[in-house]
C-alpha cells in the first residue's frame, strides 16, 4: 500500500521548495533524503504530485516542473510514470498548462527509455500509448475551441505542438515499437486511439495549411495505422538470379519422383519458397511453367515424358496448384508474358512434345479453368506466334496421324474416369468384360498413359483399390468349369502384374496405405517380399508362410514335361506364396548337381508359360536371396532371372500345350505377349536393382540404378563431380535427380549433407554461394526431414564445437550455412504440417533413417514438463532461461509443440546450443553465426517466423544482444519477440530499452553518430 505519511512529506517538500526558490540540484538533494535509498519515486507517485503543483494555477508553475526534470534525468522517476501522469491531465481550459506539458514531452521526447525491470519497461509501453492519446484528445479539444472562438492563438499552437509531438513519435522506430507493444498490452486503449484518430481526421484536414503543415497533418492522420503491423527487417538481394534452381528443383522432384503427392502440399512449398526468397507472384508462375517445360524437354525415358506431360498439362496438377495460389487476377497473365522472353526454350518444347505448349495450356487448361480470359490469352499466343523461330503448326491431319503426349494424356484423363466406372461392375458377374477392359489396357503404351493421368488427377489409389478387390476376388473357388477356372487365372494374373508395375513405378505405400485393403493378398505380399529403396526383405521371411505338401505338388507340376499347368480350383495365391519355396529346392538341387542346366531350363520355361505373376513372385524373393549370399554364388540365381527376361518362343509355347484343346490354349494364352511384356518389364527392373547393365566408361562416369552405384570411384568424388557439375548447369534435370538419389540412397543423409555442405562452402564469391544455397536446397528436397535432421544434429553442431572449422563460420561463408538452415527448417517443418493434413508422405522418404535419428535423441519429454509447467505457473523473467517461446502461454492454455517430433526436438537442441553459445563471453565466429541465424528466421520466414521462433529460449536475444549489440535493429528485436504471450511483451519491452539505453550511451561517448 502507498505510505501516506512518505506521500505527505514529499507534497510538503515541494512547497518548501517552491517558497524558498530553490533550485533543480538542490530539490535533487533534498528529494532523494526523503525517499528511502533504492526506492524509486514511483512508488510514491512523485510524478503526480509535482504536476498537481506545478499545474495548479491557470499557468504553469515552470520551477516545479523543472524538478520534475531534474526527478527524470536523476532517475528518481521513471518516464513511464511520467508520462501517464501527464496523460492524466485533462484540465483542457487550462491552455497553457496544456502548452507547458507538450514544450516538456518536447523537451524530453528523445530520452524517453527505461532503465527498471521488464515490467516497468512494459509499463513505459503503454503509459506512451497513453500519452499518444492524450495529444490527439489536446488536438481535438482545441480544434473544437477554435472552432467555436474563431481565432485563438493558444489553442493553435496546442494544435500545431500536439502535431508535431506525433510526428516526432512516429518518426521514432524506437517509440513506435513502444506503441506496437502496447497496442498488444492494452488493446481497449489502442481502440481508444484509432477512434480519437478518426474524429480528429476531418477537422484537422480542413485546416491545413493554415495552422498545420500539410505533409504534417497526413503523417499524423496515417501515423497510428502504421502500429497494426510491424515491419519486418529485410536484407537487400546480394543478386539476381534469372533461374530459380530451388523452385525448379521442388517441381521436378514432385513432378517426377513423387507424382502422387498431395497438390496442397506442393502448394504449401511454394508459397514458403516465396516468403523466403522474397519472389513476386508473376514471376513465380513464370518460373513454374518454366521448369515444366525444361523438364518436357530433358524427359530421358518414356515414362518420365508421361509424368511431366501429366504434370503440366491435366488441369489436376500445375493448372490446380496455379488455382490454389492464384490472388491477382493479372499475375498468371504477368508471369506468361516473362515466360514468352524464352523463345528457344518454348521452340525446343514444342518440338519435343509435338505440338504447341502455349496454345495448348492457355485454350485446354487455363482458359477452361476461368485463370484467363479470352482477351488475355489472344494476346499472348499473338505474342508467341510474332516471336517463334519454329517451322510452321502441324496440320489437323498430322495431329491426327501421331497424337502429341499432351493430347494422349488428355484423352487418358478422361479415360481413367470411364474405366473406373466399369471397374465398379459386380465382380462374380460379366468376367469376360472386365477381363477384356484390363487386357485392352495392357496394349502399347497405354496402361502408362492411364497411370500418369490417375496418378496427376489424385486416382491412382482409388484405381489401385479396383485392381485388389480384383485380384481378391479372383482368390475365390466357386465350382468352375475349364473356361471359368482360366479366365479367373487371367484375371489374377493381369491384376497382380498390373499392382507390381504401379507399386514399382510410383511406391509400396500406393498400394499398402488403402484401410479398406489392409488385409488383401497382395499388400501383404508387397509388404513382406517387394524391395523398394535398396531395401530388401528378409528372404527366409518371405518363404515363411509356405507349405511343404504344396511345394512338392507345385514341384511336380514344374517338372511336367508335357507342359500342363492346371488352372481348375487353383488357388492362386497360395500359389505365389509357394512358388519361390519351389525354385528354392531346384536351385539347391542345381548347385549341388542333381539338376543338369538344360532341365533347370525348360522348368523355368514352364513356369513362365502360362501365368507370369510366378516369374515376379520367384524373382522378388531371388533378388532378397541375391543380396544375402556371396558374390561368387549369385551365377545360377542371376541365370534364373535372366531366363525370365527372355520372351518364351513359339515352339515352346506350342509343346507346352499339346495335351490340352485348341479352345483352352486360346483361352489361356489369352493376351500372353502383353501378360509377358509386363512381366519382364518388372522383373527386369529387381534383376538391375542388384546387377545393373554395364555402360561404356566414356558414356556415363555414374550410372545410378534407382537404389545401386556401379563405380570404381568413391562416392565423395562421385558427388562431388555431379555437383559441379550441377553448379556449373544450374538446375536440377533428371539425370542429377536420379545420380544423386542414388547418392543419398548408398551414402545416407548424414554423409550426403555433410559431403554437400562442404561443397557448397567452397565458393568464394557470394554470387556463387547464393547459387549453392539454393542448389542445395533443391537437391535437399530428395528427403527434406531426413536432410534437416541430419543438418541440424549432425552437422552443424560440428561447425559450432569444433574450434578446427571456424573458418566456415566466417563472411560470406555463414551467412549462406545459415541461410541454408533456416530454409531447411522452414521448408520441414511444413512437411511435417502437411503430412498431418495428408496421409502418406514423398515416395523416397527415409523412414527408417528417421527412427533411427529419433532414437538418438535420448531426451525425454516427461523430464522436462515438470520445468516447463513452472515456467508456464511463474513469468518471473528470472525463471525464463531455458524456456522455448512456445511454451510461454498462460497457465490454462496447452503448448502445440511435440517435442517427440525428431525434428522439433532437434531444432529445441539447436537453440539450446545457440544459448551456450550466448554465454560465452568470448567472441567468436560462432556467435556472429546465432546472431545471422536468428536474423535470417525473421528475414525468410516473414509471418510465419513463430514456426521456427517458438522453440527460442526468451532470454537468448537478450545474451547475444549483449554480445553484439550494435548488430541488432528495433525491427529485428520486434520480430524476434512475441506479442501474442505476455511474458514475450516483456521481454521484447525489456529489451527495447536495452538497446536504446546502449545506443545513447555510444552516442553520449561520441561513437555512434547522431
Amino acid at each position: 500500500m502507498l505510505d501516506t505519511s512518505k506521500t505527505s512529506s514529499i507534497k510538503s517538500l515541494l512547497l518548501r521548495a517552491w517558497r524558498e526558490r530553490w533550485s533543480d540540484l538542490q530539490w535533487g538533494i533534498y528529494i532523494k533524503q526523503v525517499l528511502p535509498r533504492g526506492v524509486s519515486g514511483d512508488v510514491y507517485n512523485l510524478a503526480d504530485c509535482i504536476l498537481q503543483q506545478a499545474l495548479i494555477g491557470p499557468g504553469p508553475n515552470l520551477l516545479v516542473l523543472s524538478y520534475l526534470k531534474q526527478c527524470l534525468s536523476s532517475k528518481v522517476v521513471s518516464y513511464g510514470a511520467v508520462l501517464q501522469s501527464i496523460s492524466k491531465y485533462q484540465l483542457f481550459s487550462k491552455p497553457h498548462c496544456i502548452l507547458s506539458l507538450m514544450d516538456f514531452l518536447k523537451s524530453i521526447q528523445r530520452r524517453i527509455s527505461c532503465h527498471g525491470n521488464a515490467d516497468d519497461c512494459l509499463s513505459l509501453c503503454v503509459s506512451m500509448l497513453n500519452c499518444v492519446h492524450w495529444l490527439y484528445s489536446c488536438n481535438l479539444q482545441s480544434m473544437q475551441k477554435l472552432a467555436e472562438l474563431k481565432q485563438s492563438p493558444e489553442h493553435s499552437s496546442i494544435i500545431d505542438k500536439s502535431c508535431e509531438l506525433l510526428k516526432l513519435f512516429m518518426d521514432s522506430n524506437f517509440v513506435k515499437a513502444l506503441l506496437y507493444i502496447g497496442k498488444h498490452e492494452d488493446q481497449s486503449v489502442y481502440n481508444q486511439v484509432l477512434q480519437k484518430c478518426v474524429e480528429t481526421e476531418a477537422p484537422l484536414t480542413q485546416m491545413q495549411g493554415s495552422v498545420v503543415p500539410k505533409d504534417t497533418i497526413d503523417h499524423v492522420i496515417k501515423a497510428v495505422n502504421t502500429l497494426d503491423s510491424v515491419s519486418v527487417v529485410s536484407i537487400s538481394p546480394t543478386f539476381a538470379s534469372t533461374l530459380i534452381s530451388s523452385l525448379n528443383g521442388l517441381l521436378a522432384l514432385d513432378a517426377v519422383l513423387n507424382p502422387t503427392s498431395d497438390v496442397q502440399a506442393l502448394v504449401d512449398q511454394i508459397m514458403l519458397l516465396q516468403r523466403m526468397q522474397n519472389l513476386s507472384w508473376p514471376v513465380v508462375y513464370c518460373e513454374m511453367i518454366r521448369a515444366c517445360l525444361m523438364g518436357l524437354t530433358d524427359g530421358s525415358s518414356a515414362n518420365d515424358d508421361l509424368k511431366w506431360s501429366s504434370f503440366t498439362f491435366l488441369k489436376a496438377s500445375l493448372p490446380q496448384i496455379i488455382v490454389k495460389l492464384h490472388l491477382n487476377p493479372t499475375d498468371l497473365e504477368d508471369g506468361l508474358q516473362l515466360l514468352l522472353n524464352y523463345t528457344p526454350l518454348l521452340d525446343l518444347a514444342d518440338i519435343k512434345c509435338n505440338n504447341d505448349c502455349i496454345q495448348f495450356l492457355l485454350n485446354e487448361v487455363f482458359m477452361k479453368t476461368g485463370l484467363l480470359n479470352e482477351a488475355q490469352a489472344k494476346k499472348l499466343l499473338q505474342r508467341r506466334q510474332t516471336e517463334s523461330n519454329k517451322v510452321a503448326h502441324r496440320s489437323p491431319e498430322q495431329q491426327k496421324a501421331q497424337p502429341s503426349n499432351p493430347d494422349l494424356i488428355l484423352r487418358a484423363e478422361s479415360t481413367v474416369a470411364s474405366i473406373l466406372k466399369t471397374l465398379d461392375a459386380d465382380y462374380s458377374k460379366n468376367q469376360d468384360a472386365l477381363l477384356g477392359v484390363l487386357c485392352h489396357m495392357m496394349s502399347g503404351k497405354s496402361f502408362e498413359l492411364i497411370l500418369a493421368a490417375a496418378a496427376a488427377t489424385g486416382k491412382l489409389q482409388s484405381f489401385v483399390v479396383k485392381l485388389i478387390k480384383f485380384n481378391e476376388f479372383s482368390k475365390q473357388i466357386i465350382g468352375e468349369g475349364s473356361k471359368a477356372s482360366q479366365t479367373r487365372a487371367l484375371l489374377f494374373d493381369i491384376t497382380f502384374l498390373m499392382l507390381c508395375h504401379i507399386a514399382q513405378q510410383y511406391g509400396i505405400e500406393v498400394v499398402t496405405s488403402n484401410g479398406e485393403t489392409k488385409d488383401s493378398f497382395f499388400e501383404q505380399w508387397a509388404s513382406e517380399s517387394l524391395a523398394e529403396g535398396g531395401k530388401y526383405k528378409s528372404p527366409d521371411l518371405i518363404l515363411q508362410h509356405s507349405e511343404p505338401s504344396k511345394v512338392d505338388i507345385l514341384l511336380s507340376q514344374f517338372n511336367n514335361s508335357d507342359g500342363d499347368f492346371k488352372t481348375s480350383l487353383v488357388k492362386w495365391h497360395e500359389v505365389c506364396i509357394n512358388a519361390p519355396a519351389a525354385i528354392k529346392e531346384i536351385l539347391l538341387a542345381w548347385e549341388h548337381g542333381c539338376i543338369p542346366t538344360e532341365n533347370v531350363r525348360l522348368i523355368l520355361e514352364n513356369v513362365k508359360s502360362r501365368v507370369c505373376c510366378l516369374p515376379v513372385c520367384i524373382s522378388a524373393w531371388l533378388c532378397s536371396y541375391m543380396n544375402i549370399i556371396h558374390h561368387d554364388h549369385r551365377i545360377k540365381p542371376m541365370s534364373i532371372l535372366q531366363e525370365f527376361l527372355k520372351p518364351p518362343s513359339a515352339t515352346d509355347q506350342t509343346n507346352s500345350d499339346t495335351s490340352s484343346t485348341q479352345g483352352s490354349q486360346d483361352a489361356a494364352n489369352m493376351y500372353y505377349k502383353e501378360r509377358a511384356g509386363l512381366m519382364i518389364a518388372i522383373v527386369k527392373r529387381m534383376f538391375y536393382d542388384v546387377h545393373p547393365p554395364t555402360l561404356n566408361p566414356n558414356k556415363m562416369k555414374l550410372l545410378v540404378h534407382p537404389y545401386i552405384l556401379v563405380s570404381r570411384t568413391p562416392i565423395s568424388q562421385l558427388l562431388e563431380s555431379e555437383f559441379s557439375a550441377l553448379h556449373t548447369q544450374g538446375w536440377l534435370d533428371l539425370k542429377y535427380i536420379h545420380a544423386l538419389e542414388g547418392l543419398l540412397t548408398v551414402g545416407g543423409p548424414e554423409w550426403f549433407v555433410r559431403t554437400l555442405v562442404q561443397l557448397g562452402l567452397n565458393y568464394v564469391y557470394n554470387p556463387e554461394l547464393q547459387w549453392s544455397v539454393n542448389l542445395l536446397f533443391a537437391i535437399f528436397q530428395l528427403d527434406i526431414e531426413a536432410c534437416t535432421l541430419a543438418l541440424l544434429t549432425c552437422i552443424l553442431p560440428s561447425y559450432l564445437q569444433n574450434m578446427n572449422r571456424m573458418e566456415a563460420l566466417t563472411e560470406p561463408y555463414a551467412s549462406a550455412l545459415a541461410k541454408l538452415t533456416v530454409m531447411c527448417i522452414y521448408s520441414g517443418l511444413q512437411a511435417k504440417l502437411s503430412q498431418k493434413a495428408v496421409a502418406g508422405g514423398r515416395k523416397k522418404s527415409s523412414k527408417k533413417m528417421r527412427r533411427d535419428q529419433e532414437d538418438n535423441f535420448d531426451l525425454s519429454e516427461s523430464g522436462r514438463s515438470s520445468k516447463y509447467r513452472r515456467v508456464m505457473s511463474d513469468v518471473d523473467m528470472l525463471e525464463l532461461d531455458d524456456a522455448p517461446m512456445g511454451l510461454l502461454l498462460t497457465a490454462s492454455s496447452q503448448s502445440n509443440i511435440n517435442m517427440a517430433e525428431p525434428l522439433n526436438k532437434a531444432i529445441d537442441e539447436l537453440f539450446r546450443l545457440f544459448g551456450v553459445i550466448a554465454n560465452d563471453h568470448n567472441l567468436s565466429p560462432r556467435t556472429h553465426f546465432v546472431f545471422l541465424f536468428l536474423q535470417q528466421t525473421v528475414v525468410c520466414g516473414k509471418s510465419h517466423m513463430r514456426m521456427i521462433l517458438q522453440f527460442m529460449q526468451i532470454n537468448l536475444v537478450s545474451k547475444m544482444m549483449k554480445c553484439l549489440p550494435d548488430l541488432f535493429s528495433t525491427e529485428l528485436v520486434l520480430s524476434l519477440c512475441d506479442t501474442q504471450t505476455a511474458v514475450g511483451r516483456k521481454a521484447m519491452a525489456k529489451m527495447l530499452c536495452q538497446l536504446f539505453n546502449y545506443r545513447a550511451t555510444q552516442r553520449t561517448n561520441g561513437h555512434v553518430s547522431e
